[in-house]
């Protein structure tokens, strides 16, 4: 299996590719791959988020920035993505995790992962990008990591 992790910390996975059972996988041929969004971003210094399009409290991941990340690594239109592979978007409403769609995803050779920080995604992202919408439990973190590292 391949994974592609879009995180803005990237550098939060050395620690869980170190895990035995991690660290086995990877060399028995499985691929995890990140890309970082702050690489990609078409703004000024680094910026990756804005309020919601629609409004709304808090900042969202921009769609023009994870637009920009899935274009560089994949070299085509993120809309055509979906047809290639699952792109998982974590939030904390999505689907839950279980061992169903553990099983489900066992099954795929490749999968794409936005990991979210401050209050998500720009919700034009899930409709236009994403396959599937996955939480990992009924709770808030502070971004997507943890839920990626679970998921995988």
């Amino acid at each position: 299996m391949h994974i592609d992790v879009f995180t803005l910390f990237a550098d939060a996975f050395g620690w869980f590719e170190r895990q035995r059972h991690v660290a086995n996988a990877l060399a028995g041929g499985h691929r995890l791959e990140y890309v970082n969004y702050r690489d990609h971003t078409p703004l000024s210094a680094g910026q990756v988020d804005d309020t919601p399009f629609g409004g709304g409290a808090g900042m969202v991941l921009r769609i023009d920035v994870v637009d920009a990340a899935l274009r560089a690594r994949y070299g085509d239109d993120p809309l055509k993505l979906r047809d290639e592979r699952r792109v998982i978007v974590l939030t904390p409403g999505g689907r839950l995790l279980d061992d169903g769609l553990v099983d489900e995803l066992a099954r795929e050779e490749r999968l794409t992962l936005l990991s979210g920080r401050y209050e998500g995604f720009d919700q034009r992202i899930i409709e236009h990008f994403a396959t599937d919408e996955v939480s990992i439990g009924r709770y808030v973190l502070a971004g997507g990591e943890l839920p990626a590292m679970v998921l995988i």
